[in-house]
């Protein structure tokens, strides 16, 4: 398992501050205290107490996919002992984070998730990440018991995944989605692709399970081309060199990948290899910088954007390369640096609007008075037009007990070969729209 709770700045200064000065209600707080010292007093039950807000991530540490998303742990560790160091914490209480390994594995992520909440005793999950992960603990989040009874549930905030299903408010009222659905994803895609390249014969790769029929079935469903040939592959393959040769061989103009990063990587080094070049569309889950990154290999992340340039995805961040200069981008950069987050990329400002809104939504319940983990929970439910700095103008959250769905639109773009993803549309599209 990943380390646990590191110790976090500013949680011994906070306990002399309580035992010093006691613990203090104010009203009018922002979520810091009221600057003379007080820590505002509101209700708890589970992982806040009078110096810290213990909070846990399930997600993977190790195998195959963890290099993929390594930079997503140390940027919220950096972004919180931000918020810890420069911002007082929230609520006078410092955040500690931790995260555990749950291999990509939903039988280990339904473990993981009874040691965060039995053992540790977390007030909320944050930021849970992939869909076969969280098919194995979203519903043990919950129902811990299991007696179908879901008010002993804990906040299970923002998962990074897309599938609707987890944004069903009914079935799951804990959880919140954190991604746009990639079901509304696939057409936007396809609608895109409908105005913009009429005629042109499609080929599908997708992964087989809620992720890629997810996002196949969106764009399928919404494409007005010939879908000429589909290839599926499991998560657990090793090669998915016969689907490409089948692929290859329909001859598409085409190919729509919906694929996790390391997948994709290898269809363009398939298409390197065989002289193959068709248009590839694929989904926002493949970062560029990630991508590129993989693809590049030896040669570096340069010629990875080479070799991924003209591909069509879509966008809902900030892009650290074109808008480098943008002071949301210049200050992520700084707190990176700062407080030993990774090198700046398109998952290190995704990791920091996730722990934006996690920051948000603790506000909200200290406002509010109740940080237990129902006041969290109905907190998260209550953020309205929230706008986290790093993404792009006009991508704002806003959700309900009803709807448990974060992102909501999307920009259509393509990747140029110096990294830059350039938008092809001039506002964001609403999800379904």
């Amino acid at each position: 398992m990943g380390k646990l709770f590191k110790p976090l700045l500013l949680l011994s200064a906070l306990l002399i501050v309580a035992l010093t000065v006691g613990i203090a209600c104010n009203d009018d707080d922002d979520g810091g205290g009221d600057g003379d010292g007080t820590v505002p007093e509101v209700t708890t039950d589970f992982g806040v107490s009078d110096t810290e807000i213990k909070v846990g991530q399930s997600i993977a540490l190790s195998g195959s996919l963890a290099a993929v998303y390594q930079p997503i742990v140390p940027t919220l560790e950096a972004y919180f002992d931000y918020v810890n160091t420069e911002l007082g914490g929230v609520c006078g209480r410092a955040i500690n984070y931790g995260a555990k390994d749950d291999e990509y594995n939903p039988a280990v992520a339904r473990e993981v998730a009874q040691e965060f909440i039995d053992q540790d005793e977390i007030v909320a999950f944050v930021g849970n990440l992939g869909t076969p992960p969280n098919s194995g603990s979203a519903g043990y989040i919950n129902d811990p018991n299991g007696d179908g009874d879901t008010s002993d549930g804990v906040p299970d905030l923002f998962i990074a995944t897309g599938v609707s299903s987890f944004a069903d408010a009914a079935a799951l009222p804990w959880t919140i989605l954190f991604n746009p659905d990639y079901t509304s994803e696939g057409t936007i895609l396809a609608n895109y692709l409908n105005d913009n390249n009429p005629g042109e014969t499609v080929a599908t790769l997708y992964q087989n399970d809620a992720f890629g029929q997810s996002g196949r079935d969106g764009f399928v469903a919404l494409i007005s081309a010939d879908v000429v040939a589909e290839e599926t592959y499991e998560s657990t393959a090793t090669d998915i060199n016969s689907q490409l040769a089948n692929l290859r061989n329909a001859d598409p103009d085409i190919v729509y990948v919906y694929a996790t990063p390391g997948f994709t990587a290898r269809v363009y080094a398939y298409m390197a290899l065989n002289d193959w070049a068709p248009q590839i569309v694929m989904s926002y889950v493949n970062t560029a910088s990630t991508l590129a990154s993989i693809v590049g290999g030896d040669d570096g992340v340069e010629a990875g954007f080479e070799a991924i340039a003209g591909t069509i995805s879509n966008n809902y961040l900030l892009d650290p390369v074109a808008d480098a200069d943008d002071p949301a981008i210049v200050e992520h950069t700084r707190i990176m640096a700062d407080y030993g987050g990774p090198g700046v990329g398109n998952l290190t400002v995704y990791a920091q609007a996730i722990g934006e809104t996690v920051v948000e939504t603790f506000e909200i319940a200290c406002d509010n008075g109740d940080m237990t983990r129902a006041g969290v929970m109905t907190a998260a439910e209550s953020i309205n037009g929230f706008h986290p700095t790093v993404m792009l103008e006009g991508i704002d959250l806003t959700m309900s007990d009803t709807d448990h769905a974060a992102i909501q639109s999307l920009i259509p773009i393509e990747i140029q070969a110096d990294g830059v993803l350039l938008p092809l549309v001039d506002e964001p599209i609403e999800a379904g729209g």
